[in-house]
């Protein structure tokens, strides 16, 4: 079983680093962004309603992962492949740096095309922002979706993989994290029906984004000690219980101010964001990937040997 589960957690590690994000017509969040859409149109636009739609794209992303791997048996090595390809799925660690990098430059580059890029990796107005303001959302999202996007779905692969459900719990996860960007509003017409979903994510990401700051304060020891002390101090200045771990974390570890207006500051002392502390960030983060990678595989090594001899034989 963890024989299994180490060698789907390095085919899709690979599959990530090498190739990247599938086509939108095979990629499985689509399909569960898909799912979403349909649901809300029939659903009742109430809490009730957003309960149900929760269950049923959680139940039918578990589902259909689990039959497509079952289903891939008859085919020798098959339900290897499947099986990380769909977990791969679930995170996306060479999207999230390439997008972080690509705007970071385009910042000094072409202000106007950076504002036009960054609504792939934030969700507030960006016509008025300036090149610090830029470079923050960029650092912010940046730190943010490491938690959401990569640590979290390695999280519940590693809790569950024991059990032989370890694909199953990252494409549960991957599908309350779909919701949630996709309807988990406080908007008219999203906050009832996408409350389930918002309470979900929350509740999914809590201990990942508590975790997060320990790879974080790893990945530059010099500052170990100010991000962990500017993630005590200031994850709770922002709306989310747990964006402001990694956020605040983040910007401890490099001394600089992250700033949405109008709703939250971090490590205020620090000094006004600048687009080289985009790339500072970005190195910053590769390392807390690379050892977030490295506990995982770390972790899937220090199970028992009979749990290996049972797969082997």
């Amino acid at each position: 079983m963890i024989a299994e589960s180490l060698a789907v957690f390095l085919l899709a590690i690979a599959f990530d680093i090498l190739l990247g994000e599938p086509p939108a017509k095979v990629h499985p969040v689509v399909w569960i962004g898909r799912l979403i859409t349909f649901l809300r149109t029939k659903a009742k636009p109430s809490k009730a309603g957003g309960i149900a739609l929760a269950i049923i794209v959680i139940a039918a992303t578990v589902l259909s992962g689990h039959l497509m791997v079952r289903a891939a048996g008859y085919v020798p090595l098959l339900p290897l492949l499947v099986s990380a390809y769909l977990l791969k799925s679930t995170f996306a660690i060479k999207c999230l740096l390439e997008v972080s990098r690509d705007i970071g430059l385009m910042i000094d580059r072409d202000m106007n095309e950076a504002k036009s890029m960054l609504p792939a990796l934030v969700g507030r107005d960006t016509s008025s922002l300036s090149k610090s303001q830029a470079s923050s959302a960029v650092i912010e999202s940046l730190s943010e979706n490491y938690v959401d996007s990569i640590l979290s779905p390695i999280f519940y692969y590693l809790l569950f993989a024991p059990l032989g459900y370890g694909l199953e719990a990252a494409l549960a996860f991957k599908a309350v994290s779909t919701m949630d960007s996709m309807i988990g509003y406080k908007t008219r017409g999203l906050k009832e029906i996408g409350f389930a979903a918002a309470k979900l994510d929350d509740l999914a990401n809590y201990i990942p984004a508590r975790l997060s700051i320990l790879f974080i304060a790893l990945a530059r020891p010099a500052s170990a000690s100010a991000a962990l002390r500017a993630a005590l101090r200031d994850h709770g200045r922002t709306p989310s219980p747990n964006s402001g771990w990694p956020m605040a974390a983040l910007a401890g570890a490099l001394n600089i101010r992250l700033e949405k207006s109008g709703y939250y500051v971090l490590v205020a002392k620090g000094a006004e964001p600048k687009t080289s502390d985009v790339l500072r960030a970005l190195r910053l983060m590769q390392t807390a990937i690379a050892l977030t990678l490295a506990a995982a595989l770390l972790i899937l090594f220090s199970w028992p040997m009979e749990s290996w001899t049972i797969v082997m034989i």
